[in-house]
């Protein structure tokens, strides 16, 4: 089966993180920008993609959560740790999906609803790792490891934007973002071959696998909801950024 071609929003996005990785000191309130779009871009296009009522509060909510949990991750001190803060946006976030299905006068789809905005909100709270992961990286001295991870992105997700068969695609998408993510690690922060590679590995399934799984929803070519399939790889991938920064920096 092959799959029309997409606009690479989900590579653009990638980029625009590696770049702001690169930037030195300054580096983490760059990232904390980009990921903030990303949020918005994913809050943007959830309600779309998964055909939930109420749009706009569920809309509102995940944006918010995103953008939040990006400043407090920014912005947290000494006083309360940058993790516990994202960790309470995202409960916050949780907890204004059940207001918003409350505050609803029309209830129809209420379960599906409200799952919906808190798998949204789950999202775009993830997509704060990205900050925590830069801040954590430069510490350590090892902020390549997050440009690493960012470029490795792009490259799996453009090439998974073109018109091949799915599996090919899968296969040329892993192995080029694989390729990237572990020559740079390797380069940027002189991680390990073996590690490099499982950090390739890891990074460009999961976004891959999420960007296809997306894709695969009948209403995921709408303007609308592409914006969601498209950012939502990036966003997420914030988590195994902090991981890799963490254990290996």
């Amino acid at each position: 089966m092959t799959s029309p071609e997409r606009a690479p929003l989900g590579a653009a996005l990638a980029i625009l993180l590696a770049l702001a990785t690169l930037t030195g000191a300054p580096s983490p309130i760059l990232v904390a920008a980009v990921a903030a779009f990303g949020s918005i871009l994913v809050g943007f296009g959830w309600p779309a993609l998964l055909e939930i009522p109420s749009a706009f509060g569920t809309r509102l909510i995940v944006c918010a959560t995103g953008v939040a949990g990006a400043a407090l991750a920014l912005i947290s001190g000494t006083r309360v740790d940058p993790l516990s803060a994202v960790v309470m946006v995202t409960a916050c976030g949780v907890l204004g999906s059940f207001v918003h299905q409350m505050l609803r006068r029309d209830r129809h789809d209420l379960t599906h609803s409200l799952t919906g905005t808190v798998a949204g909100v789950m999202l775009t709270g993830l997509g704060s790792c990205w900050v925590l992961a830069q801040a954590t990286a430069v510490d350590l001295g090892h902020a390549g490891i997050v440009t690493a991870i960012a470029a490795g992105l792009a490259g799996a997700l453009l090439l998974d934007t073109t018109a091949v068969p799915a599996r090919a695609r899968l296969l040329l998408s892993v192995l080029a973002g694989s390729s990237i993510t572990a020559v740079l690690a390797m380069s940027l922060a002189a991680v390990g071959v073996w590690a490099a590679l499982a950090l390739g590995a890891v990074t460009t399934v999961a976004a891959v696998g999420a960007h296809q799984l997306l894709a695969s929803l009948i209403v995921s070519r709408e303007p609308g909801a592409s914006l969601a399939v498209e950012s939502s790889p990036v966003v997420t991938a914030g988590v195994i950024a902090l991981v890799a920064a963490t254990l290996l920096g």
